[in-house]
């Protein structure tokens, strides 16, 4: 399962994020593709280096610990790990508490928190070297210490995108009759064949849009037609 994490006083609650049924494909490999929280896009960071930003930050623990992050990792609430909105997977980011001067160095491997005004999630590992445990919240500065970039992005087809342009995935199946079915029944679907895990497997697409944010109301359409999993790929 996909989740991210969205904050409370010291802790959090998980949602889904979207458009990322699996982080296999799209989350391990730091693609930047954007994702919508709450009605609101985020668009990930290409390259982190020389990033800094103040805000609040925020903790999560127990409830997650042995849960999947949004890069497909295992939480472990002890480790020096963080979640934020848009830095790219694998950051080193350097936290200092601006009342009390402490800091700790985490690892970018999850996505939020998307409450209010806070900025970065802390494991509680890292939340305790700050000693913000207690009140749950404090402000901070943030600065990438080592920088990550964002692998390339590759389109529905497999191969490395080179421009922006934004499709609906609908399903994918191992028969291809059943695609044609589904093609078929959107109209204007399209079907293009790729190898995933050694196997011949059919995708089917649906519409090519130029902005991310264009592709949302024809994916919540589908969802509504029963495609519960459409989700917005780039197009080949």
């Amino acid at each position: 399962m996909f989740w991210v994490l969205m904050s409370v006083a010291s802790g959090c609650a998980s949602r889904p994020m979207e458009p990322y049924p699996d982080p296999k494909i799209h989350s391990a490999t730091g693609s930047v593709l954007p994702y919508r929280v709450d009605g609101r896009v985020y668009y990930p960071l290409n390259d982190s280096s020389g990033f800094v930003q103040k805000g609040t930050a925020s903790w999560y623990g127990s409830d997650f610990h042995g849960k999947a992050t949004s890069n497909g990792e295992v939480y472990n609430m002890n480790a020096l790990t963080a979640a934020h909105k848009t830095l790219p997977f694998g950051s080193v980011v350097l936290v200092t508490h601006q009342e009390n001067g402490k800091s700790v160095t985490v690892r970018i491997n999850d996505r939020g928190p998307f409450v209010n005004d806070r900025i970065i999630d802390l494991s509680y590992g890292a939340a305790s070297k700050l000693g913000i445990v207690e009140t749950g919240t404090a402000p901070v500065t943030l600065r990438v210490i080592r920088g990550a970039k964002s692998s390339p992005p590759r389109n529905a087809a497999g191969a490395s995108a080179k421009r922006a342009v934004y499709s609906v995935q609908v399903g994918v199946f191992e028969n291809l009759d059943n695609a044609r079915k589904v093609s078929r029944r959107l109209n204007n679907g399209r079907i293009y064949t790729v190898t995933q895990n050694h196997r011949r497997v059919y995708k089917v697409l649906v519409g090519k849009y130029s902005d991310y944010e264009k592709a949302l109301e024809p994916m919540d359409q589908m969802r509504l037609q029963g495609f519960e999993k459409a989700f917005i790929v780039l197009s080949p």
